[in-house]
């Protein structure tokens, strides 16, 4: 509790005793958690979108899923005639709400009404379910019942996901799309809806979401998305995250790319990519004492989306202003911003996750480079990959993907720090562009020995490079590579890439 005091909320003692008061005086009788899931979020958020107009949408679509996940949770207590404060979750695309009632007629319309408004605006493209389970006191009271209601929830979403838009119910199957539509008359952001004016309804309506959220003070954004239910959600500073601002707009990434290495006369102006996400989680919850009771799992889940959507925030607002949020909330992140910061970022996401989760979980990392230009959805899917491959290094994962390795962690920071330090002490003899290239090779050569015999010259070739390149005034740093390179040759390929695109001439 003191980690969160200090990175968050002042009232933190507060919020367990208030959800559990709240739903206390209900278990005396039998009760129902109703569920809602919003899937298909990386297609929603990415799918068709073009590169050019990417910063103008692409956090209020993020932000979309969580208000409109926020709406359907009020809606369904309004359909129900419940009090709004048995919302007990309500973040990153999920919503639970304890129930006295469940009247199947009402959830099943509410479904429908959901089906359709996504069928109808977004082709299908993603949508919420929701479904509901039984519950009682002894569920919240006996830890081994409580861990199975989870494991009951958690099978029950699952189970929804076989049953997307209720085709087999649909009296139509095949969906219409807008007539008439040729490159003219094509909205020049989401390239599947007929615009109006200048963009289609819906996507002038993400850039009116995106306006707001460059906001300092928070805002009551009125929606009523099914028409039959009108109410306000308060855009607050966990939905607004950070976006650098460019006037009234959030920041093109073509001003993200240009503003890499603001600090140094030289270097890449890119942009950088990352997705992180929290390793087993799902072991995790199964396996500890989280899901041993009410309070410790709102804790914990409220905690662990705090952290991405509140503290990593403040850490760009403060420290790394040429980065962008595209989606900060539950257990994972997707982050875009200029090369070396989104670098330095990471780091230090990293660094503190461990200590904000005292060594319970890891979180691995996939991080690309690109131009600005790159089409955001390509960007999506392979970032995705790397993040993937990092997962699949072995069973503790706690591992990072960039610069077309994949390496752990601790051995990665182990090698950055390592050689920071030695290419400071000697600024001056690691500026030859061609030797630097050169090393590269020799991590590549290292790292394949086993490929290729002729790979074994790599040490003979490092020692002849660094002695026409750099003299044996300095063996100290020709024994810091040799031992890096031959015991850390990715590790040191990683930090060697980032070294040179900081010195590349712009």
């Amino acid at each position: 509790m003191s980690i969160y005091k200090k990175y968050f909320d002042e009232n933190f003692d507060n919020i367990v005793k208030n959800e559990t008061k709240k739903i206390s005086h209900l278990l005396d009788y039998d009760m129902f958690i109703i569920c809602g899931d919003f899937y298909g979020i990386q297609k929603f958020i990415f799918e068709r979108l073009s590169a050019k107009n990417a910063s103008k949408v692409l956090r209020a679509k993020s932000a979309f899923i969580q208000v409109f996940t926020k709406y359907i949770a009020k809606y369904i207590c309004h359909k129900l005639g419940i009090d709004e404060d048995y919302i007990l979750i309500s973040n990153a695309g999920k919503f639970e709400i304890i129930s006295p009632i469940r009247d199947e007629a009402i959830l099943q319309n509410i479904q429908k009404k959901i089906n359709n408004y996504f069928i109808a605006n977004f082709y299908g493209l993603s949508g919420m379910n929701i479904c509901s389970v039984t519950c009682s006191k002894d569920d919240f009271n006996d830890k081994k019942r409580y861990k199975a209601l989870r494991t009951k929830i958690a099978n029950e979403v699952e189970m929804q996901k076989f049953s997307k838009f209720s085709l087999i119910s649909r009296d139509e199957f095949v969906l219409n799309y807008d007539n008439n539509i040729d490159n003219h008359n094509l909205c020049s952001i989401c390239n599947i809806r007929k615009k109006i004016t200048d963009n289609c309804k819906i996507c002038d309506e993400f850039i009116k979401i995106g306006r707001i959220l460059t906001l300092k003070e928070q805002t009551n954004y009125k929606v009523d998305y099914l028409k039959d239910f009108s109410t306000t959600i308060l855009i607050d500073k966990k939905l607004k995250s950070y976006i650098l601002k460019d006037g009234k707009n959030p920041a093109t990434f073509e001003t993200l790319a240009k503003n890499s290495c603001s600090e140094l006369e030289s270097g890449v102006r890119s942009l950088a990519i990352l997705k992180a996400d929290v390793d087993s989680m799902g072991n995790f919850l199964q396996n500890s004492d989280v899901t041993d009771s009410f309070e410790n799992f709102d804790t914990f889940s409220k905690t662990l989306d705090n952290f991405f959507s509140l503290y990593v925030p403040k850490l760009m607002r403060e420290n790394y202003k040429n980065t962008y949020t595209v989606f900060a909330g539950g257990d994972d992140l997707f982050l875009v911003g200029s090369w070396d910061e989104v670098l330095k970022l990471a780091r230090k996401i990293h660094k503190d996750f461990e200590k904000f989760i005292k060594g319970k979980l890891s979180i691995s990392f996939g991080i690309s480079l690109a131009k600005p230009s790159t089409p955001i959805s390509y960007l999506a899917n392979h970032t995705e990959e790397l993040l993937e491959s990092a997962k699949e290094i072995d069973e503790d994962k706690n591992a990072i993907s960039l610069f077309g390795e994949t390496v752990k962690w601790d051995s990665y920071l182990k090698v950055y720090d390592k050689l920071q330090n030695s290419f400071r002490e000697f600024e001056k003899v690691v500026n030859n562009t061609s030797f630097l290239y050169r090393l590269l090779e020799l991590c590549d050569m290292s790292k394949n020995i086993q490929k290729n015999i002729k790979n074994t010259m790599w040490k003979s070739k490092l020692n002849y490079t660094f002695m026409r390149n750099v003299g044996k005034e300095h063996l100290e740093l020709l024994k810091v590579l040799d031992e890096m390179i031959e015991k850390n040759p990715k590790e040191s390929k990683m930090f060697l890439n980032e070294f040179i695109y900081k010195r590349r001439e712009v």
